[in-house]
């Protein structure tokens, strides 16, 4: 149906994300479009989220001439979401009970990676 959305923004930027993380070279829209279900969004709904997506900083375009573009994720997978995670706690009325809110949510693997890495970052001298 023609003016419904299906998805969200956030939603479509999560899969073009996922599209450009699972590839092993730059694409293009056309091909973006190849890895989406039912409903697929249209190639101007593809080409803004990968324009919105630059002016992020997450992709770069690769311009092979003035009509055909491919893009590339500019940060991983990890990146992304470590970003969200920062995001959602800056939004946090309460950010020490989200803090341990989260942390309440962790398994043994979880916590001894995390004590790794706030030891890696005392030592790297991090602090802020």
């Amino acid at each position: 149906m023609a003016g419904v959305r299906a998805r969200s923004n956030g939603a479509l930027e999560a899969l073009v994300m996922r599209a450009l993380w699972q590839a092993d070279q730059a694409l293009g829209a056309r091909a973006i479009l190849t890895t989406f279900e039912d409903p697929i969004p249209a190639y101007t709904t593809i080409l803004t989220v990968l324009s919105r997506l630059e002016e992020k900083g997450m992709v770069e375009r690769e311009a092979l001439s003035p009509r055909k573009v491919r893009f590339r994720p500019r940060i991983s997978s990890a990146e992304a979401h470590a970003r969200d995670m920062v995001e959602s706690l800056e939004e946090a009325e309460d950010r020490r009970g989200a803090l341990l809110a989260f942390a309440d949510t962790l398994s043994s693997e979880d916590m001894e990676l995390m004590r790794g890495a706030i030891a890696a970052r005392r030592v790297r001298g991090g602090s802020s």
